[in-house]
């Protein structure tokens, strides 16, 4: 790679839109660049061409029931709905699909419904309320008089539906009705108990209308919610519900792709270049040859951010792509360094949190930020080995973000390996290339030596090493490392001042009685009772330790 190339040199940096809402497709100026700017994977494209175009068609053969989208905040559960909400209400729409076998998966389905969009979060009225509230102003609109009976008069929800689907159909003969709602786990979070099976009773009789009628539904929400903790109270509604409905999964490596068709877009030519560039490196981590493509594909993004970035519990999705997307406005007009493989990695989102004051509200996070503070300061002032101190400032915040990725327990004694930081946040050093023998070897040492220097300068404090795991985690409760203390002490001490102290210790360990007189005057000497191993019988004798300090510690006979 040619030298003073600059990021921007490397990618077709194109911004994302932080937040787009279901709302939005209502919109004309929104509707085709919600179309045209949704970026599919292969893996996407396979799950809505199977699962959630045949359930959305009018094909007979299918046993319809509901449609429910998962995936967290930024995940693009929204993006999606807009899109096949658009596409199901006009045909047009579907050429400007960008992924090829999705615009042709659609074809069953495009044109063929009139569609209404909601949001429910923040709602208190019944589920019930709210649907056939919004309903019977949408039929209104088309031109379609039904009114669904008050929920004191109701005898059957699912007749209500035929009846009103019995309506549109005589206005819409060759057309469907879709409902897509977004927000929906938030407004099932809010309802009380009892309200809460009223909701779901209501929601398993939508998904169970959709096998006979015209009527499709579809909502989006934040987690699996047949599966969460969070509605055991309700699991025998949960699972009636779960029968009427299918769940299609927006998981991590369809942000990612997000990542790389979008805010990291290359061209065939940039990517020759950056693996030009990252090959020489490859050799200094243990996967990143076998995950070139990828490596490839994100940079300067680390792969492994996004999946470090999933498991802190308080943020969203689109929290990581607007944090890496700050990041690469910030680094594009700068150069590429040709010394060390730079990648944005997940310890720069550290300073993110620091810089959001409204997290500190938080006491997990709140307790994390301060003793990285502690950490931070004694590193910047009292590090003895100034080449790594740039090394060993990322490590510190490295296992910052990850002490809140431990499921809320910000105490779990559990962390990254040496081996784990230098390659989930590609560590160099320049001048390692030169060294003799295993070069992952050679860098990883140098991590290691990292790691023991920052021990060393915070005395213990604050940092652990689990000594069966070799991992490194925030200590956040070890205000003093006793074994640091001890060895910081031992450094002062003369060799002789060590044996003499060795040798209390250890007749404080072999002896009854540590404070029991010398046997003979002058001379460290104790009667001891010694196993006669061939008799199975104790037998008197005397322990001592080498007069010039010397040898064994102590010697016993008889």
């Amino acid at each position: 790679m040619a030298k003073n190339m600059k990021y921007g040199d490397l990618i077709q940096f194109e911004q994302i839109e932080s937040v787009i809402q279901l709302l939005d497709a209502g919109r004309p100026d929104e509707a085709k660049k919600l179309v045209a700017t949704y970026v599919i994977s292969d893996d996407m494209a396979e799950r809505i061409s199977k699962l959630m175009v045949p359930q959305l068609s009018f094909d007979d053969s299918v046993d319809h029931k509901g449609v429910l989208i998962v995936g967290n905040y930024g995940t693009g559960k929204s993006h999606l709905m807009s899109v096949l909400s658009l596409v199901a209400e006009d045909a047009a729409y579907a050429p400007m699909i960008r992924h090829p076998k999705v615009a042709e998966a659609v074809t069953p389905i495009a044109g063929r419904f009139k569609v209404l969009r909601i949001e429910v979060g923040g709602l208190q009225m019944p589920l019930r309320q709210i649907i056939t509230l919004q309903l019977e102003r949408f039929l209104e609109k088309i031109g379609v008089d039904y009114t669904f009976p008050t929920a004191d008069k109701e005898l059957n929800n699912k007749d209500s539906f035929e009846e009103m689907m019995a309506a549109f159909g005589e206005k819409y003969p060759d057309r469907g009705v879709l409902l897509v709602v977004d927000e929906f786990l938030e407004y099932l979070q809010s309802r009380r108990d009892h309200e809460l099976v009223q909701d779901l009773a209501i929601l398993r009789q939508i998904g169970e209308v959709t096998k006979h009628l015209k009527f499709r539904f579809v909502a989006g929400v934040q987690e699996a919610i047949f599966d969460s903790v969070r509605f055991q109270h309700v699991a025998d509604s949960m699972r009636r519900v779960n029968e009427r409905f299918t769940q299609i999964l927006i998981d991590r490596q369809d942000v990612s792709f997000v990542v790389s068709a979008r805010l990291l877009k290359k061209t065939a030519d940039q990517q020759n270049k950056i693996r030009e560039y990252l090959t020489p490196f490859a050799k200094f981590y243990d996967s990143m040859n076998e995950r070139m493509d990828e490596y490839v594909r994100l940079f300067p993004v680390h792969p492994d951010y996004l999946k470090t970035f999933e498991q802190i519990h308080f943020t969203e999705k689109r929290g990581a792509l607007k944090t890496i997307e700050a990041a690469m406005l910030a680094i594009l007009d700068q150069d590429v360094p040709v010394d060390k493989p730079l990648f944005i990695s997940y310890e720069s989102f550290w300073n993110t949190i620091k810089a959001n004051s409204v997290l500190r509200a938080d006491p997990n996070i709140k307790e994390v930020m301060r003793v990285s503070e502690v950490l931070e300061s004694r590193v910047q002032q009292a590090f003895t080995r100034p080449a790594y101190k740039a090394m060993a400032l990322r490590v510190i915040n490295a296992l910052a973000v990850h002490r809140l990725t431990t499921g809320g327990d910000i105490h779990v004694p559990i962390g990254p390996t040496a081996t784990e930081l230098r390659d989930t946040l590609c560590l160099f050093q320049p001048g390692v290339e030169d060294m003799p023998g295993d070069p992952a070897e050679n860098l990883l040492s140098m991590v290691q030596t990292v790691m023991r220097e920052v021990l060393k300068t915070v005395n213990g404090q604050f940092i652990s090493r689990a000594l069966d795991t070799e991992q490194y985690y925030l200590d956040l409760k070890k205000d003093i490392d006793y074994d640091a203390q001890i060895e910081k002490r031992s450094e002062g001490l003369s060799p002789d001042a060590l044996d003499r102290a060795y040798y209390q210790a250890l007749l404080q360990i072999v002896s009854e009685d540590p404070n029991k007189p010398s046997y003979v005057s002058g001379f460290k000497i104790w009667e001891y009772e010694v196993e006669w191993m061939e008799k199975k019988v104790g037998r008197n004798g005397y322990t001592s330790t080498p007069k010039d300090g010397r040898g064994s510690p102590f010697i016993t006979w008889c």
